[in-house]
Formats: C-alpha cells, structure tokens, sequence
C-alpha cells in the first residue's frame, strides 16, 4: 500500500462473553422460554393457592416467598467489611451499598415465581408501612443499578417457604429505651427483585421521588446536599499525592467530572474513589442522576459539589449522536468576561487572532501510573508496556476587547496547529524514543541555536501564520483565575509601578476556524 493513498482509519472493539459469567437480572419471556427449553409458560393467577401437583411433577414451579417494598434512599457503592453472617465466603473489603425502604406488606408464600406481576390483594394487608434496611455484599451489589428511590420492588426468596427469611433483625430493645433503629436485612445472592410496574393505587400511596435539581438550582441554591441530573461533558483522572513528599504518587484515587445541562450551566463534580469502587459510566455524553451529593464554594466564590458516604451515582442514559444538541453557548467578549464574576457564565464563545504560543508540550505517558513513558515506563514499581500520547497548548487570544490565556489538549492541539493525520502520526513516532518535548515559542522573537531538527520543525509551525489566524473557540472559564499583580516597567529611567489584570484562564473545549 502507498503512502499516500491511506485516506481515514478507524477501529471496533468487540467484546465476547461467556454464557456462564452472565447472570441476566431480569428475564424476558422469549429468554425464559429457551432457558426452559421451549416449555410453554404459564402465567401466574392471584389464586395460585392450588396445591399444583402436576406442575411440581414437572419440575416447572419454583416456591418463593416474597415481599413488596418502595424504596426511599440508596447509599452509594463502597468498600466494606460485611461481617459476620453475611453469607460471603471470605472475610474483608467487599463492594456494599445498603437501601432504607417501606415494606408495604407482609411476607406471600407462592407456589411460582410471581416476577413483576401487579400486586395482588394479599401483599397490601399490611395497615402500617414499616422501614427496613437491606444490606448489599459482595455479588449482591449488581443490584445497585436496578433500584431506584420512589420505586416499588417485589423482594423475591427463591426455593423456600420460610416467611422468616425475609424479616429483618432488629435491635434488642431495652426497658426504658425507646428505639429508633430500623430492622436490617441481608440480602442474599439467590434472592430477585423485580419492578412492580402497576401497583394497587388505592392501597399503596406512591411516595414522592427526591426532588431533582437543574444546574442552575443548584448554583443558586442555599442547600447542603442537593439531587440533580445532568450530562458529562469531560471526566478528568484525580491522582493521589504523597503528604509527605509532596509529589503525585501516580495512583487514580478519584475522578473529576463537568456535567452540564439544557440550559448552558456548568458544574464540576468530584468522586472521591479511594474507600470505593470504579463506578461504570462515567463517559461523556452520558447522563447521570447524582443523589446526595454536597454542595460546596471554593476560595474563589465558585460552586462545585463533592461525594458523601450516602451519595449514588446513577446513568440514567447513555450517549447517543441522534440527541438533540444542547443550545450554543453565549458569545463572550473577553473584556468583559474577565470582570464578570457570575457563576453562569462558566462557558461562552469566543472570537478572535491568536497573538501568540506560550507554550508547546508533547508527552507520552504511561497508562497506568502517569509517567514518562519511553521504550517502557520509566517508573521502577510500574514497569508498564502501554502509553498514551498527550499534547498542551498554552497561547495567548485577542479578540480586540482584551486579551486571555487559552489552554488546549488532546485532539484539539493538531487541529490548531494546522497538522494532517499523517504529520501527526509521524511527530508520534518521532517522540517515541525521548519521550517528551516542551518548547516556549512566546511569538516570533525566539532566537534558538539547538541542532534539534524536531524543535525547529515546531518553532516553525507555532510561529507561522496557520497558527496566528483568526480562530472562533467555546471555553470553559477556569475556576482559579489569578487576582491581579503588580509589576515594574522602566522607561527614560525611570521606573513605574502599576497593578495589572491578569489575563483570563480559558480551556478550550471546541475549535473551528473562521
């Protein structure tokens, strides 16, 4: 094959799984009829009280016991011991969440599975509504997806007709003490839970969902902990840093994620992951139910929001292309954005010539600790064979009302320097043998005397006029600007002080060319 004549690549990443690692947590018909082997099925009546022998001669009917709940709080997914009697088969740290919710019935004995079916009579007899804890361990926690607050849930025991299994153990009361605790429940892995879709209205009251927040409520609110849905916009890894030493030690210990809504806000949320597993689908263009989560403003008058122990994320929708996309985001003019201290306008459009590049990095990286990565990871403990490529952008725009610091990544960086694929791709491979490059163009006024065929190759495209052009940018506006400074100018011999604004701090998060 030519050179040349290599016009676009892509990839597919397909995944195989085994049929035996699958667990399918609810069944359709269609796959419960090939699970069964084409035996025809046979739905479940209200008086399934009939002792059923020819089924049972059969094998088909399974006897449960089970229980109708309405779940009101979810905890989030973490790293705990579960203890003694909980059915694991190891000791120590397992994923675990726990739920509160209301018990709307009693405990019904049936001679089948009554999966989602509506709720029958018997199951609302119940005058009182009482709380129970369920505690998820271990394999258990894959439920964590499939509750959610205000929905109402059939608790199912399989093989047993032991009403007992499914009531919770309380605390010993004392005399003289009046109790507050709710009942706790264990939840075992051979136990189901299917949504009741159509309950009983005139018996079970539906309680009310948290109230959920848009962006801007949440910005302008006065709340501690607040409940809000949103879409990624960009996830960013959080490494943990050494206290003692001062330096990152290269360890994910959390992510930090932009979230933004319909309405143009957006809001920086951080996951603390270090007593908590990975959560799935933080991916951008996914939407996420956020629940719990703190409310904090930093030193610099801007909101953000921060995990609790009793915080859940929740994907509520994955990405789809087809999506309508949200508004644009308003157009900016950099003299005014930078005395503007309203925590809306955190993302605008901006128009105007590039002046010049501060700063140029290239760096491959290792994939699992962060360091420079060579031929391998130059880090002894790591001693990883993967990398990533990363590039940085740091230049200066005016747009004729004032002036601002932009920083790129990614993507973004071949497109403003004007490379195609190809350059890009060689530049990569050029890289490859020291690592990293980091130049500081600062315009055309550098005077380089290095022998370096690479340096001069990228002094050359940051000073040409492929770069310096006229480029229309969406930024997000960092939440650390600098406060203004002083400096010292000399001219006739004399010497001047005066306070400078510091320039804006821009990230670019999309760029086109006019």
């Amino acid at each position: 094959m030519l050179a040349g004549s290599l016009t676009h690549t892509h990839c597919r990443v397909y995944l195989q799984f085994s049929l035996d690692q699958l667990h399918i947590l609810s069944p359709s018909i269609a796959m419960e009829t090939h699970l069964r082997g084409a035996e025809p099925s046979c739905d479940v009546t209200e008086e399934e009280e009939e002792p059923c022998s020819s089924k049972r001669r059969r094998g088909d009917p399974r006897p449960c016991v089970s229980r109708v709940i309405r779940v009101q709080q979810k905890e989030g997914v973490a790293w705990r011991n579960p203890g003694a009697g909980s059915h694991q088969e190891e000791a120590g740290l397992t994923a675990s969440f726990s739920v509160t919710a209301a018990v709307i019935g009693p405990v019904v004995s049936w001679g089948r599975d009554p999966k989602n079916r509506p709720m029958a009579d018997r199951e609302t007899e119940s005058e009182s509504e009482d709380k129970l804890v369920l505690v998820f361990s271990g394999v258990c926690a894959r439920w964590f997806p499939v509750l959610h607050p205000g929905c109402v849930y059939r608790l199912i025991a399989a093989h047993s007709q032991d009403p007992s299994v499914l009531i919770g153990c309380g605390v010993s009361e004392r005399r003289g003490v009046e109790l507050h605790a709710h009942s706790t429940l264990q939840v075992r892995p051979d136990w189901r839970f299917h949504t009741v879709t159509r309950p009983l209205l005139h018996t079970c009251t539906q309680a009310r969902s948290p109230s959920v927040m848009t962006l801007s409520q949440v910005l302008d609110c006065s709340s501690d902990v607040v409940c809000f849905q949103a879409q990624v916009s960009d996830r960013i890894s959080v490494k943990r840093r050494d206290s003692a030493a001062g330096v990152c030690a290269g360890v994910c210990a959390g992510v930090r994620l932009t979230v933004c809504d319909q309405t143009g806000c957006s809001l920086q949320v951080y996951l603390d992951l270090s007593h908590t597993p990975y959560p799935p689908g933080l991916l951008p263009g996914n939407t996420l139910l956020l629940s719990a989560f703190q409310r904090r403003e930093s030193r610099w008058g801007g909101v953000y929001c921060s995990d609790l122990p009793v915080s859940s994320v929740t994907v509520t929708s994955l990405g789809d292309s087809s999506c309508v996309s949200p508004p644009p985001a308003p157009m900016m003019h950099l003299g005014v954005w930078v005395g503007s201290r309203e925590q809306r306008c955190t993302v605008g459009r901006v128009r105007g010539h590039v002046v010049c590049l501060l700063l140029l990095q290239l760096r491959w990286s290792c994939s699992l600790c962060g360091g420079l990565y060579t031929q391998s990871c130059s880090s002894t403990p790591c001693g990883s064979s993967s990398s990533v490529f990363q590039s940085t952008v740091k230049l200066v725009i005016d747009d004729g009302t004032g002036e601002a610091h932009v920083w790129f990544s990614g993507a973004q960086v071949r497109a403003l320097l004007g490379l195609a694929d190809s350059q890009w791709e060689g530049l990569q491979r050029a890289l490859q043998v020291r690592g990293h490059i980091r130049i500081y163009p600062r315009g055309r006024s550098l005077v380089c005397d290095s022998e370096d065929p690479l340096l001069h190759f990228l002094l050359c495209v940051c000073s040409s006029e492929v770069v310096c052009r006229q480029l229309s940018l969406t930024c997000r506006k960092q939440n650390a600007q600098r406060s203004e400074e002083m400096k010292r100018f000399s001219r006739g011999g004399r010497d001047f002080m005066t306070r400078v604004t510091s320039p804006l701090q821009l990230t670019c998060t999309h760029i086109s060319s006019d």
